[in-house]
């Protein structure tokens, strides 16, 4: 015997449930979360926007962080192929567009932009570059993206499911440039904030079709007691999350991120650095 024990004989209603609906996991997601005083952040942003004039976020600075750790460890800037890894020669960092939607008032949709070598980007870049970007998604001038959506957007939804299925497998199973379709429309990670809706803590799903294996989630500022040198003081501060493929992010590696770029944040002159 293998497993020396017995059944258990008189299940609860739950567990009959649980079992009956569930069968054994197999999903490789994993999630962790940072605290982050982004106090000197702030007056940092503050000062790039006035001198580049140009908004720049929180969310510019933790793109302009994770691209300089996806470059720092070239092991977490990568694609799964099949059942190998495959290291990306660029670091592209995906950001969510909402769009909002003719005759439809308080709707968006959502679509999305590429910082293309984000590590090689200052903060004011970044938030140029997104801008941009953002403004041409919203007037649908951006190029292969929005033919794109309007094509599939005219699709029955199984058939938008063997569609996107077969553009994954063209493009990442096989690495083929697909006519029709955008290259690499998710890059390396992806970035988005929920702070602006007074959220302060929340995590998202990796998205099967984008085959990235890392979303990095920025929630809202708060002032919290927190205890710096042994005193209880009040600081801004900021949950960022991330969800994470363990395929190709393990516990050493996804600590490693962590660590990094709360130091990166927490002392934001070092983003000037590479």
């Amino acid at each position: 015997m293998n497993v020396p024990g017995r059944w258990l004989k008189h299940l609860t209603t739950w567990r009959k449930i649980a079992l009956n609906t569930w069968g054994v996991p197999d999903n490789a997601t994993i999630y962790g979360a940072i605290e982050v005083d982004v106090g000197p952040l702030q007056a940092y942003l503050k000062e790039r926007s006035e001198q580049h004039q140009v908004k720049c976020t929180i969310t510019h600075a933790v793109t302009r962080a994770l691209a300089i750790l996806l470059h720092r460890y070239p092991d977490c800037n990568v694609l799964v192929r099949g059942r190998r890894i495959w290291l990306r020669d660029q670091v592209d960092i995906f950001h969510q567009v909402a769009m909002p939607i003719e005759g439809a008032e308080g709707k968006a949709d959502l679509s999305g932009a590429v910082v293309r070598r984000a590590d090689e980007k200052l903060v004011h870049e970044i938030a140029r570059d997104l801008s941009q970007q953002a403004l041409a998604v919203r007037e649908k001038r951006d190029g292969q993206m929005a033919k794109t959506r309007t094509m599939l957007f005219g699709l029955p939804g199984p058939v938008m499911r063997r569609t996107l299925q077969m553009i994954g497998w063209l493009s990442y199973r096989l690495n083929l440039a697909v006519p029709g379709s955008p290259r690499d429309s998710f890059g390396s990670a992806m970035v988005t904030a929920v702070g602006m809706f007074g959220i302060k803590l929340a995590y998202v799903p990796l998205v099967t079709f984008s085959h990235c294996p890392l979303i990095v989630l920025v929630g809202a500022v708060e002032d919290r007691a927190v205890v710096r040198d042994g005193q209880v003081a009040v600081r801004p501060m900021c949950t960022i999350t991330a969800t994470l493929d363990h395929r190709v992010m393990d516990g050493f590696l996804a600590g490693l991120l962590a660590r990094d770029i709360k130091v990166l944040l927490e002392e934001p002159h070092r983003l000037e650095g590479a």
